[in-house]
């Protein structure tokens, strides 16, 4: 134990040690104007994410608009009853875990890849105008990259029929092409925004590092190999555990503005089915049964992920 001896009168008195407490409330006092900008995102944060979570208690009842959260009748588990035997909720299941790994592998070494070729770029002008283009897609609303792309792939007016003529299909009515669409357009429109990410990770890297690593003998790829990815590992690891906790969440707004019925087999994930099916058919609680669920998977996916980077010696999100 860390003490103080002050010398008073010829003795040696001991200074208590101050508690955790009076150490937190002083760092508090010390920083109280940092905690005062804060505070405005806690009460964000508290009106609309903690608050909502009330609505949790949906799942357990038979909800009625009418009757309210207060006076709907309590039927446990019955909805998850449900879904568990519903073959469309498994389908849009299954179909949510496929487009998320096709997503995975593409929309987290995708970024890295490109980060790594434009850190190779000289010429700044050139590597700016590069990063400036392929990130402005990110700013654009899916509801006109939808669009875009709807009249791009139009068997009847758009540059695909064009081009194949009798060959050209409808690529956003064939449930077998409708993945691929989903992960293209993905890509076009926020590859080049993650990218930014590990530019910038890249960035900091200290020079002198590559400086001896030239004094040394390695080449480009063994600078890239041995100081650039070490060098952004710990942001990679991060932006990993990020992805794979919202992997089950990722892309409503792209799907939606793309889908149709035609292709639900293959393209229907849980939010869409979670919205059609609160909004379409009124069945709330059935919704929020299923939006639990949902996520409470990737609550300990984010989890499981943490703890997995952590036991390579990473540095975790918590």
């Amino acid at each position: 134990m860390d003490t103080e001896a002050i010398k008073t009168s010829g003795l040696f008195i001991k200074k208590k040690p101050k508690s955790g407490y009076q150490k937190k409330m002083k760092l508090i006092s010390r920083y109280k104007y940092f905690y005062f900008m804060l505070l405005p995102v806690l009460i964000w944060y508290l009106i609309f994410c903690y608050i909502p979570m009330y609505g949790i208690t949906m799942a357990f009842q038979d909800f009625s608009m009418s009757k309210g959260f207060f006076n709907s009748p309590f039927v446990g588990l019955k909805h998850f009853k449900e879904l568990f035997s519903d073959e469309d909720f498994w389908r849009a299941f299954w179909n949510t875990v496929i487009i998320a790994v096709y997503r995975l592998l593409t929309q987290f070494p995708i970024p890295i890849m490109i980060a790594l070729l434009l850190n190779e770029v000289r010429h700044i002008k050139f590597r700016k105008s590069v990063q400036t283009i392929i990130y402005l897609p990110h700013f654009i609303s899916w509801v006109i990259v939808a669009s875009i792309f709807i009249t791009f792939f139009s068997p009847e007016t758009g540059i695909v029929a064009a081009i194949f003529k009798e060959q050209a299909t409808d690529m956003l009515t064939n449930p077998e092409l409708f993945r691929p669409v989903l992960i293209l357009t993905d890509l076009w429109k926020e590859a080049g925004f993650a990218t930014v990410i590990y530019v910038a990770a890249m960035a900091s890297i200290n020079t002198e590092h590559y400086e001896a690593a030239v004094m040394d003998g390695a080449g480009r790829w063994s600078l890239v190999w041995n100081v650039t990815i070490p060098g952004i590992r710990n942001v990679i690891f991060i932006m990993f555990i990020l992805i794979i906790g919202k992997v089950l969440t990722w892309g409503f707004d792209q799907v939606y503005n793309f889908y149709n019925p035609m292709v639900y087999s293959t393209g229907d994930i849980l939010d869409t089915y979670i919205f059609r099916t609160a909004l379409g058919d009124n069945k709330f609680s059935y919704a929020a049964a299923a939006g639990m669920l949902k996520s409470v998977i990737c609550a300990v996916l984010l989890i499981v992920s943490n703890r997995i980077v952590k036991a390579f010696g990473q540095e975790g999100v918590y």
